[in-house]
């Protein structure tokens, strides 16, 4: 099962003129239904169904820590600390997606889109992690 990250189209832009900053609060939301266009520009705008609080979940999805952008030279990269949500009470999920966006701005810009490349979900006691790659969540490169 292949995890798929798409960016949505003002993401670099954002990253570039400073509107995403690292000291702006980044949280990863997890979803049973979700549709991709990159063209949304707010979470509001986005088609999806947010697991609801339960089971060690809670709505509006957790908050990124550990947030960090690098650059050199020409290439930049995001990144932040592994996401885990431990279930209690019940399983945690199903969820096929996660979307990440940017809860500092009024708006609640997406920032990525995550495909889970089918349901995942946690049993009672054990933890559903989003590790991401050790190059970051998102690289840029400018050629």
């Amino acid at each position: 099962m292949a995890v798929t990250i798409s960016l949505y189209e003002h993401t670099a832009k954002r990253f570039a003129d400073g509107s995403n900053s690292t000291s702006d609060t980044f949280k990863l939301m997890l979803c049973s239904a979700a549709t991709f266009s990159g063209a949304n520009t707010t979470l509001a705008g986005i088609t999806k169904t947010e697991l609801s609080t339960a089971n060690g979940y809670t709505a509006g999805g957790a908050a990124l820590t550990g947030v960090t952008v690098t650059q050199t030279g020409n290439d930049a990269a995001f990144d932040a600390t592994d996401v885990t949500w431990t279930a209690s009470g019940g399983t945690l999920g199903p969820a096929a997606y996660a979307i990440l966006y940017n809860d500092t701005d009024a708006n609640d810009p997406p920032v990525a889109f995550v495909d889970f490349g089918g349901n995942q979900s946690a049993g009672d006691g054990t933890d559903f992690k989003v590790i991401w790659n050790a190059s970051g969540i998102v690289t840029f490169t400018v050629a």
